[in-house]
């Protein structure tokens, strides 16, 4: 290489600079918006009472049948549900941040109970299945996410499991959906 050249020296052009000031005060505005009308407490509180409804002892009433809570589907039962609270929390909130508020709010109760399925759904690759069949989109996501469950499970075309992971996710979304509506966060 000849001392005098410089072919490999970037040069910062500022014409090529994203704006990105601009979504960073629209962040720092809808943030402040939504702690003045009281938006940011009614998502930590929906993503703290998540959490602890999660240990509630009432979820066994929510399966259709006790194979359900067998050692080898547990933990994959947990990360559908998981997985489908934070959907419905992206889905039904009226704004990202808000979810994310919820979202971290439900895994800081989560992380600080110290289970083990817990660390156990997160390092798994549940989520990424999960989020494969909400990212197809269309009619059949809840379809889609029951077959993926069912594969989790070790069960894959078992009709059961399908339709119970079906159904899971489609009742957690709804449930999400009702409490976000009695909480009734302002635009």
């Amino acid at each position: 290489m000849i001392i005098n050249e410089d072919n490999d020296i970037k040069i910062f052009d500022p014409s090529k600079k994203t704006d990105q000031s601009g979504e960073v005060l629209s962040y720092v505005e809808g943030m402040a918006h939504h702690r003045q009308n009281g938006n940011v407490d009614k998502a930590k509180e929906l993503g703290v009472d998540i959490a602890l409804s999660i240990y509630d002892e009432n979820q066994n009433g929510k399966l259709t049948d006790e194979i359900f809570l067998s050692a080898e589907v547990f933990p994959q039962l947990c990360a559908l549900m998981l997985f489908s609270y934070e959907a419905a929390l992206n889905y039904f909130l009226p704004s990202q941040q808000l979810s994310a508020i919820a979202i971290n709010a439900l895994h800081e109760v989560m992380s600080r109970n110290n289970l083990p399925i817990y660390e156990e759904i997160i390092e798994g690759p549940a989520f990424s299945f999960y989020y494969l069949s909400v990212r197809k989109g269309g009619a059949h996501i809840a379809n889609d996410i029951g077959k993926a469950f069912a594969m989790l499970c070790n069960k894959a075309n078992d009709a059961q499991f399908i339709a119970e992971g079906e159904r899971l996710y489609k009742l957690v979304l709804d449930d999400v959906q009702a409490q976000i509506e009695s909480l009734q966060f302002q635009n």
